[in-house]
């Protein structure tokens, strides 16, 4: 987890976070079914794109990231912004929250797959499960494995997606089976479970899950 740390705290990996500040397509799909005004908590928030969407949607947003140069990059654009976001220095796997303080949880821009291998994939959603609500919803992305398989096989090794060249930082791939089954496993019912595209079908597509805690 330190390499990722480091590696997302990159002036690269910053640059390559800054958008529009537009949800993606099926992120637009995902947060439709979000009840209005819900407190979100968005982990791995990165410089803030989802976090700003979502405020400007009227959602009540904190967001968590593990790297220090990007909260600082999406604190600047809040108070720039005049949003009230909080947005703080937080371990997704040790979230510093209370029990049950949340309506939704994100884990969008394919963060799930940072999580390596099933135990460590469960005891994450273990602690999403923690800070939401009863009733409450979680929505998480992961690489298609299967689309990989065919446009981006060079990158590709088992599970393992390699998206950064000259980086020996990996994401979990994912089927959609098995995307469902973690999230079935950590105790979440599934809603849906399918692909989505980004921001066109050129972009490709990502697998998505949408859950609700009993």
């Amino acid at each position: 987890m330190d390499e990722i740390k480091a590696w997302f705290s990159d002036e690269q990996a910053l640059n390559e976070m800054q958008s529009s500040g537009q949800l993606k397509q099926w992120e637009a799909e995902a947060a439709a079914a979000f009840p209005a005004g819900a407190s979100i908590l968005n982990i791995g928030c990165g410089t803030g794109r989802e976090a700003f969407a979502l405020h400007a949607m009227g959602f009540c947003v904190t967001g968590v990231d593990i790297s220090e140069t990007a909260i600082e990059a999406a604190r600047n654009t809040a108070a720039t912004k005049q949003y009230n976001i909080d947005f703080s220095l937080t371990d997704g796997k040790l979230l510093s929250f209370d029990h049950s303080m949340f309506d939704v949880v994100i884990v969008w821009a394919q963060t799930f797959g940072l999580f390596q291998g099933k135990e460590e994939q469960q005891q994450f959603l273990a602690e999403c499960g923690r800070v939401l609500k009863s009733g409450g919803l979680i929505s998480f992305s992961g690489h298609d494995r299967e689309y990989q398989q065919i446009h981006c096989a060079d990158c590709l090794a088992g599970n393992r997606f390699y998206p950064f060249a000259g980086s020996d930082i990996y994401y979990e791939s994912f089927t959609i089976d098995e995307l469902r089954n973690a999230a079935q496993q950590a105790g979440f019912y599934v809603s849906l479970c399918q692909r989505g595209e980004v921001y066109n079908q050129a972009d490709g597509t990502v697998l998505h899950c949408l859950c609700s805690k009993g």
